[in-house]
């Protein structure tokens, strides 16, 4: 799993590559985090159980940030990683359902830093796609 943040004249656009679809919303949370702070120094010493439900996989992305983001404000909950345990297919209205547990902490800007604040998930050059045996997916945060 790899991430990049590419050129952008005003905003964090990132570029995530991953062999497996959980793998690569793994990799968008944690990108995301590391824009904010040092996502190395976040002890995982809490558990958060989320789900998100989203009509196609660029609003599942979209649904999942902006859930993590939401987290980060109003709970003050720091993110080290995330595992997402399935991606699934289901019948109804909102047939994607991402089923995911988020370690951290609460967050401390001493011990974690404070880089740059991010206002939102955007979609904004959104694009998630298979490419051979990869996914990627490439997305933009509003600063």
């Amino acid at each position: 799993m790899v991430y990049y943040y590419l050129d952008h004249p005003s905003d964090v656009y990132i570029h995530v590559i991953s062999q497996t679809l959980e793998g690569l919303f793994e990799e968008a949370a944690k990108a995301t985090f590391e824009v904010m702070l040092d996502t190395d120094s976040v002890r995982e010493s809490e558990v958060l159980e989320v789900e998100v439900l989203a009509k196609d996989l660029e609003q599942l992305l979209y649904m999942w940030i902006d859930h993590l983001l939401l987290i980060f404000d109003s709970r003050s909950f720091a993110v080290a990683k995330a595992r997402v345990d399935a991606i699934k297919k289901i019948e109804g209205e909102t047939p994607f359902l991402l089923k995911a547990k988020v370690y951290g902490e609460e967050y401390d800007p001493k011990r974690h830093g404070q880089k740059v604040g991010v206002k939102a998930m955007t979609y904004s050059l959104m694009k998630i796609s298979q490419v051979g045996e990869k996914w990627e997916a490439y997305f933009v945060l509003d600063i």
